[in-house]
This record gives C-alpha cells, sequence and structure tokens, in this order.
C-alpha cells in the first residue's frame, strides 16, 4: 500500500499584454502599474481576477457612471457582478485616465491591491513574476499484493486511484511549460488570472495522473 502526494511551490505567472501597446513599442509585453499585495491576485484558480470595465463610461473625470465590476469564471463562462464601489479603488490608483478607460482595471476583492494600465508611452511599474497560481496539489494512493506460485512464479495485483479526494486542480494561467496561455492577458476581460483547464487538458496531453480528475485502474504482472 502507498499513498503519494504532490505538494510543489506555486509557479509564477507571466503576462502577454497582446492585446494593448500602452507603452508604444509593439512589444505587446507591457506591464501594468500594480498597488497592495500581490498575493490578493495569486491563486483564483479557475476564475479570473475581479476587473472593472470603464469602455461605458461618458467622461471618467466627472464620475464613474456606466462603469462595471464582475469576475468570470472560465470554466463556466458565467460572471458574476461585484460592487461598483471597487472602481473607485481603479480611479484613486490610475495614472492616465485615457488608458484606465482603454484597459480597465483588476481590483482584489477586498478592495486592497489594484491593477491599473500605466500612463500612455510608459511602462509599468509592477515587477516580474510576482503573481502566483494554486500550485499542482494531488494525493495518489495504491494497493498492491504480491503471489508467489513455486520458485520461479509470482504475480502482483495492483488497485492504483489518481487524485483520490477528486479535488479540482487548475493549470497555470500562463502555462510556459506547455503552452497553453490560458489566462495570462490582462487586456483580455474577464480571464486574466484564471488557469479554466486542468494541467493535462491544457497540455494537451491527458496522461493518468496528471492534474486530471479522480482515476482508478487495476493491473495484474505475471513474473517467470
Amino acid at each position: 500500500m502507498g499513498i503519494s502526494a504532490h505538494r510543489p511551490t506555486a509557479s509564477p505567472v507571466e503576462l502577454d499584454t497582446s492585446g494593448n501597446n500602452f507603452s508604444g513599442t509593439l512589444e505587446r509585453v507591457d506591464r501594468w502599474n500594480f498597488f497592495g499585495n500581490p498575493q490578493d491576485f495569486s491563486g483564483y484558480g479557475g476564475s479570473g481576477i475581479p476587473y472593472c470595465d470603464f469602455s461605458k463610461v461618458a467622461d471618467i473625470t466627472t464620475g464613474t457612471a456606466g462603469v462595471r465590476c464582475y469576475q468570470q469564471s472560465i470554466v463556466s463562462g458565467l460572471y458574476t457582478n461585484l460592487p461598483v464601489s471597487l472602481a473607485q479603488q481603479c480611479v484613486a490608483k490610475s495614472a492616465d485616465l485615457s488608458t484606465l478607460a482603454a484597459g480597465g482595471c483588476y481590483v482584489s476583492a477586498n478592495g486592497r491591491s489594484v491593477m491599473v494600465p500605466p500612463r500612455q508611452g510608459t511602462f509599468g511599474t509592477m515587477g516580474r513574476n510576482i503573481f502566483r497560481d494554486t500550485a499542482f496539489k494531488n494525493v495518489d494512493f495504491s494497493v498492491f499484493k504480491n503471489f508467489k506460485f513455486k520458485e520461479r512464479y509470482s504475480a502482483q495485483f495492483r488497485a492504483e486511484v489518481f487524485n483520490l479526494f477528486n479535488h479540482p486542480i487548475i493549470a497555470n494561467p500562463y502555462g510556459a511549460a506547455n503552452g497553453s496561455n490560458l489566462g495570462d492577458n490582462p487586456s483580455s476581460p474577464g480571464g486574466f488570472g484564471g488557469g479554466g483547464a486542468t494541467p493535462d487538458v491544457a497540455a494537451g496531453n491527458p496522461l493518468v495522473g496528471s492534474g486530471s480528475n479522480r482515476v482508478m485502474q487495476l493491473g495484474l504482472k505475471l513474473t517467470f
């Protein structure tokens, strides 16, 4: 009988801002300005980081009427509306209301951490790899029995369970190791920060024990 538990450290979530060009360099890798604790933006799993959309606001300088704040599940696609008061945190931290209107803002559910686009023609202040995923946590279980038949013959029966507790395992939003790039783009409203797939599906390689739901298998080995 054996139990195998996998609890590696969380991996970084890199950014790919392919939809915006705030710096004017056309490199499409601009970082934004971040204020607060990066842990507030880490480990959202299958849901994106809360987002405030300013595209329907007529004039931010006069108010935030028309703003919409929400969180989207990348797994189901469903939206959860959030208090528009979160938008006030975005306005307070914004260095350029024009880029805020164009790119929106990400704000933690507790309102204490905010990520806003940088001033037009500049680079953002956030550091590299400050956000982390939920890490790969998995428990496998196996039971085996050996049988001996005379001196030369033996057999082993095995019963194995992968992801014993059937807990959801969400892939890294960036997926640098598998090229998935699921929720690494802040210029894609609603999806940024969420994995949206299990590691095996994101990698296009659904092997047993690589992140799927609970899987059981039986095996018999004969030795002679």
